[in-house]
């Protein structure tokens, strides 16, 4: 064999293992893209977890918070395994030193058709807002998401579909001021993030919703959701519709998920 062959040969052996690598490259870095899709969103898509478009109790990375001693005053919640994991420590650490005081889950996750409930109620007037039906007050529909927007999020928005935020007590930041609602809000102000959590919606923010000193986000699990919602969402994966007003109003949406407590970013 002559030295012309050799070296063809000899190049064509090192392409080939070079294409090797590449395609093992590739098939590696897939499978791994793969698990960690699947240990964020499990068995369904991205764009029907981010948008809360399944049911938690048949989600095989929920749990109920009752079977794990969570007070949630009888009523039947669910979150990420992971949240209540860090959420029952919080529990028993508040409890040991505040053993009197109420602390129980007022609503966790929600999924699509809970947040289209909350929200064409509040659109359509049968639930009132401030004692008005909105639909009759505010005849103007981009003006009345808006008044909406102050505390309920729009279908397929709500941090609340993703299983890393819940809401304590009572949902009224009055609560907080005084007696026992005081008592857990400024634990929470100083023991919160040593479990994992923050208050994603205080107050002097530059916009989004108000003040929420009653909901509390599981910051590890939910940083890297609002990337992905983020990312679904401007690349126009998770299209927002299927709600009353939702033409008009999902020109908001990017802003409110957003504007949160930077310690939640």
């Amino acid at each position: 064999m002559n030295h012309t062959v050799m070296t063809y040969y000899a190049a064509h052996k090192r392409f080939t293992i070079s294409v090797l690598l590449i395609l093992f490259f590739i098939s590696f870095y897939d499978l791994h893209a793969r698990e960690v899709e699947r240990s964020l969103y499990g068995s369904i898509s991205a764009t029907e977890y981010l948008m809360g478009k399944f049911t938690p109790g048949k989600h095989e990375l929920f749990t109920e918070l009752g079977r794990m001693g969570i007070p949630t005053m009888g009523r039947t919640q669910y979150l990420r395994i992971e949240t209540a994991e860090a959420l029952k420590k919080m529990y028993q650490a508040f409890h040991q030193e505040h053993p009197n005081a109420p602390f129980w889950v007022q609503s966790s996750t929600r999924n699509f058709w809970d947040q289209k409930r909350i929200w064409e109620n509040k659109w359509n007037g049968i639930t009132k807002v401030e004692g008005s039906k909105l639909n009759q007050s505010i005849p103007n529909p981009a003006e009345r998401a808006k008044k909406i927007l102050e505390f309920s999020s729009m279908p397929g928005t709500s941090r609340h579909h993703w299983g890393s935020d819940l809401d304590f007590n009572k949902l009224f930041n009055s609560y907080y001021e005084s007696g026992e609602g005081k008592i857990l809000y400024e634990w929470l102000q100083k023991n919160a993030a040593d479990y994992g959590f923050c208050q994603p919606y205080t107050a002097g923010r530059n916009g989004g919703y108000n003040e929420e000193r009653w909901h509390w986000s599981y910051r590890p699990l939910s940083v890297r959701l609002l990337k992905a919602w983020n990312q679904n969402f401007l690349s126009g994966k998770a299209p927002l519709n299927g709600f009353a007003g939702w033409n008009v109003s999902k020109k908001f949406a990017h802003e409110y998920v957003n504007d949160i407590n930077s310690e939640c970013l």
